[in-house]
């Protein structure tokens, strides 16, 4: 809209009327939407969730009696494990990942998008908030 093309968080228009999509930065959003709090309170939301998923993976995490790195979050047990293929997955109590991963890192993002997911299921980021 302004011909910032520096955004690092896009926000994404649309309306009714039009075709196409629009990606936008914050201000711009705030401008064509008339709404000057919600796209500043969602894209914080996002950096805070993009610095959290950065640090999941320095978090101190536990050793198991099996040898497996666990933490206790929120009063969830999560875990990942090598399985019998040496391939990673993750768990969250007793419910385990359907999908395996290369990387004990790449086990632990996994993990921690499928917990932020769940456990914020009525917290989502959407136009109306």
């Amino acid at each position: 809209m302004c011909g910032n093309e520096k955004i690092r968080y896009v926000h994404i228009m649309e309306h009714p009327d039009l075709d196409e999509n629009f990606d936008v930065g914050c201000v711009c959003a705030e401008k064509m939407s008339g709404d000057y709090e919600g796209p500043k309170r969602r894209e914080a939301k996002l950096r805070n969730r993009a610095a959290r998923r950065t640090r999941w993976l320095q978090r101190k995490w536990r050793v198991s009696a099996k040898g497996n790195s666990f933490l206790n979050v929120d009063g969830h047990n999560l875990g990942v494990h090598m399985n019998k293929f040496k391939r990673w997955g993750y768990r969250i109590g007793s419910r385990f990942s359907n999908k395996t991963y290369a990387t004990k890192d790449e086990a632990k993002l996994a993990l921690f998008d499928d917990f932020r997911a769940a456990a914020q299921d009525d917290d989502r980021l959407s136009a109306s908030d």
